[in-house]
């Protein structure tokens, strides 16, 4: 059956040929598609952690830099070297350590030990505590003249009984060993305990749901936890010492074990007084979703169009082969001796030819005169065809001027200058030989289209044009001027409430560049709107072109493609009312750049 039906060899061949390069295409799509994502996932998460150790560092020198006070106040610095025995000493102290206590918002309390005079005091909620008499006092191991942060820890009183102590909070302290730079001496130490909370604010913005953060220091201590459980206690996990035995500054990495199976991403902060850790951990279930997601948008999509395609490859395969066996079914009655069979197959494809062909002949035979007439005919239509089909633009052009030239004999010069500013219109805008054009011939083509407008309004418009002779011979853009007057027509320009004004601008900046500015005093735009709009003018160009393929975003996107990132325009609010939009882009395109660096 297969054998003998050329109809069934072409639906198989057919469907061979669509579904076997489809299905590729969809297992194909899944593993680029699915790598992709992964790729861009991990790029981006590693940018976020990166702009998130940016954030941690700068705020954690912030609160280091407060901890210098006890340097920087030669006061309070004088205090603690004597060891605090002056009448004097312990207001000097509360003056410092609320300075210390107020440079940070998210310090909780200050503890400030003398070891001269073994003293101590703790500043908390406004109130400050000591502790002078001979009762033990907590003394933090800081080695001499170091910066030491101690992990995530729930706060205390450091061995003193405050009147109004503060609630327990989760903290961090940075411990310092205030030192004499000269002799050596151990002066002290000074304790800032620190709420995570502003830890907390910058990593929540670094993970999304289902996914883990840490930041751990060097000891594997947990100085921050996605789960609240983990702060402050050491993991002792494989993939913890794993991370810390790694050199590298950021990294990513798979993981498979402890429970887990994903990409964990890391950046790594490494300061005199913190060596931590950022680990970011985001398990395949949520890692493979989004591509998983997309893969199955694209499945569904391609299984639709290959559905399509086999529908088609059927439908197309009878319809090519149903001339053939039309026509065997022609032949067979012609056989019989029936020679006035009406030989009809729709269609221009060769099987089409062939059965007309057949059916000339058959004419021929049967109705020579007939058919001979019949040609004549046809021939006669297809030059009238060919001659209608000759009719072009220029006729357009020649058939105004004709008119204009009838003007001019029956005195309406008026007329004719209006013919002659459409003419003018419409060749500039249907050569599409000259993609760029002097600046001055698009002002020249605005010319001629506010003369119609002009004739239109009359005295309801005025038009005023500040070009300067240096910008009018910039090479431009094509219509990229004329859009702009427009959108004022369109949106802008109501005769009802005041005459119209039109500026129209072109001048050079410093820096070669042009700038073209186009002002109206029409209903302007809202706040609202206008932010919209340069909302649009921000979006990458492939996503914000217009439906009709005219306007501001279409004029953008048109100048971004000759002048890349170097284009702009701005639109902006005009006194005392409409708008002015302001075009900047450089003198030379940026093929006539890299043509003049391939010179070089």
């Amino acid at each position: 059956m297969i054998r003998n039906s050329i109809r069934n060899k072409l639906i198989l061949f057919l469907l061979a040929a669509t579904i076997l390069p489809i299905s590729t295409s969809i297992v194909m799509t899944y593993y680029v598609t699915e790598r992709q994502v992964i790729q861009d996932t991990i790029q981006t998460n590693s940018n976020l952690i990166y702009q998130g150790k940016t954030n941690l560092v700068n705020y954690l020198n912030g609160v280091k830099q407060a901890t210098l006070l006890v340097y920087n106040d030669n006061n309070l610095y004088t205090v603690i070297e004597n060891g605090a025995t002056g009448f004097g000493s312990r207001q000097e102290i509360i003056r410092g350590l609320l300075s210390i206590n107020n440079a940070v918002q998210e310090i909780h309390q200050v503890y400030l030990y003398l070891s001269k005079t073994d003293k101590a005091f703790l500043y908390t909620q406004g109130n400050t505590n000591s502790n002078e008499s001979s009762r033990s006092k907590y003394v933090p191991s800081v080695d001499k003249g170091n910066v030491w942060i101690e992990p995530t820890h729930s706060s205390h009183t450091y061995a003193m009984f405050p009147f109004n102590p503060l609630p327990t909070a989760t903290v961090f302290t940075f411990h310092r060993s205030i030192t004499n730079s000269l002799t050596m001496e151990d002066l002290g130490t000074l304790s800032v305990d620190v709420n995570v909370s502003f830890i907390e604010s910058i990593c929540n913005q670094l993970m999304s749901q289902g996914e883990e953060l840490f930041v751990l220091d060097a000891g594997g201590n947990v100085v921050y936890g996605s789960k609240a459980e983990y702060r402050g206690k050491m993991l002792d996990e494989p993939w913890v010492r794993d991370l810390l035995a790694r050199e590298e500054e950021r990294g990513s990495l798979e993981w498979n074990g402890g429970g887990f199976s994903g990409i964990q991403m890391y950046e790594r902060i490494r300061e005199p007084y913190a060596d931590w850790i950022i680990v970011k951990r985001i398990p395949n279930e949520l890692l493979y979703e989004h591509a998983k997601r997309l893969t199955f948008a694209n499945t569904l999509i391609l299984l639709a169009f290959m559905a399509v395609v086999i529908i088609g490859t059927v439908i197309v395969s009878i319809r090519f082969t149903a001339p053939i066996r039309k026509l065997l079914g022609y032949i067979g009655k012609i056989q019989t001796g029936n020679m006035q069979v009406d030989i009809h197959v729709k269609g221009n494809d060769e099987f089409s030819i062939l059965a007309h062909r057949f059916r000339v002949m058959m004419q021929t035979i049967n109705q020579l005169i007939t058919k001979e007439y019949k040609l004549e005919i046809a021939n006669k239509t297809n030059q009238l065809k060919a001659l209608q089909a000759q009719i072009n633009p220029h006729f357009l052009y020649n058939a105004l001027q004709s008119i204009g030239t009838l003007a001019l004999q029956h005195e309406a010069p008026k007329i004719y200058s209006l013919l002659s500013a459409l003419a003018k219109i419409m060749r500039y805008s249907m050569n599409t030989g000259e993609p760029i054009v002097p600046f001055k011939r698009e002002v020249d083509h605005v010319r001629s289209y506010l003369a119609l407008q002009l004739h239109r309004f009359e005295n309801e418009l005025t038009v005023e044009y500040r070009i300067t002779d240096e910008a009018a011979e910039i090479p431009v853009p094509k219509m990229i001027l004329q859009p702009l007057v427009e959108n004022y027509f369109k949106h802008g320009f109501d005769p009802r409430s005041q005459i119209g004004r039109l500026e129209i601008g072109g001048r050079l900046l410093e820096g070669n560049r042009l700038e073209i500015t186009v002002a109206d005093n029409g209903k302007g735009m809202s706040a609202h709107h206008l932010e919209q709009l340069r909302r649009k003018l921000r979006l990458p160009m492939d996503a914000s072109g217009e439906e009709d393929g005219i306007g501001l975003l279409n004029v953008l996107a048109r100048l971004k493609l000759y002048y890349d990132d170097e284009a702009a325009m701005i639109v902006e609010p005009h006194q005392p009312g409409g708008l002015i939009i302001t075009i900047i882009i450089p003198l030379q395109r940026k093929e006539a750049d890299e043509d003049d660096r391939h010179d070089r």
